[in-house]
């Protein structure tokens, strides 16, 4: 054999190798620019509003003054007046406490705090008294009307955290931060900071919703 078909067949060898290392080699994803991109993401938010529900409230109250030691209301101090009007609640995630952190080959970790009510507010636009009266000795103020609504803001905050609306505003930021996740390639262990510590082989992962996938 010619020193001429040696180097050709060295020259054969060699590109094979090389096209069946690159075609073999899979390309990695690196997880500190999905970081990145992520807290690039957050950097100028502090909250990160996952539901925004509107409410209609009506609004009751009835005062009288009594005669001391007596449970008897005294003439021409009743005051009484029923209101409606519309409100928002908004509730969402911390952002300043999120951690980004590498979970190992493609795959990432973020740690969430638990959402929370970020607001409740009336829409005083929208405001509407009804049945409204005083006596004679008494009247009906702006700042009463002002405290039954700031109070009534209050239980509907209770009732819809009773009603469950943080666990589903919980269920909301996992999916925006996977979005932002699954298009790089990689794997989202998400989870929150009160979760007990997992071990990476029994993590489960969240799939990306179906209605973003089809974007």
């Amino acid at each position: 054999m010619t020193a001429t078909m040696i180097l050709v067949l060295a020259l054969i060898v060699l590109t094979a190798v090389c096209t069946l290392l690159i075609f073999k080699r899979k390309p990695t994803k690196n997880a500190e620019t999905v970081r990145s991109v992520i807290m690039d993401g957050i950097m100028n938010v502090s909250e990160l509003a996952t539901i925004r529900r509107n409410f209609q409230s009506i609004v009751t109250f009835s005062d009288s003054k009594k005669i001391p030691g007596l449970n008897v209301n005294i003439p021409g101090t009743t005051r009484k007046f029923m209101l409606k009007y519309n409100g928002t609640i908004v509730c969402g995630c911390d952002l300043t406490k999120v951690k980004v952190s590498d979970g190992g080959t493609d795959r990432v970790k973020i740690t969430l705090p638990r959402s929370e009510i970020l607001d409740v507010y009336a829409d005083f636009n929208t405001l509407e008294v009804y049945d409204q009266s005083a006596g004679i000795f008494t009247s009906v103020k702006l700042e009463d009307q002002n405290r039954e609504i700031t109070a009534d803001l209050e239980q509907v905050k209770t009732n819809e955290i009773q009603n469950g609306i943080l666990e589903l505003a919980d269920g909301n930021v996992k999916h925006i931060l996977e979005s932002v996740v699954v298009p790089k390639g990689m794997l989202a262990d998400i989870v929150f900071a009160d979760e007990p510590e997992r071990l990476s082989d029994s993590t489960s992962h969240l799939t990306l919703p179906a209605k973003l996938e089809d974007d």
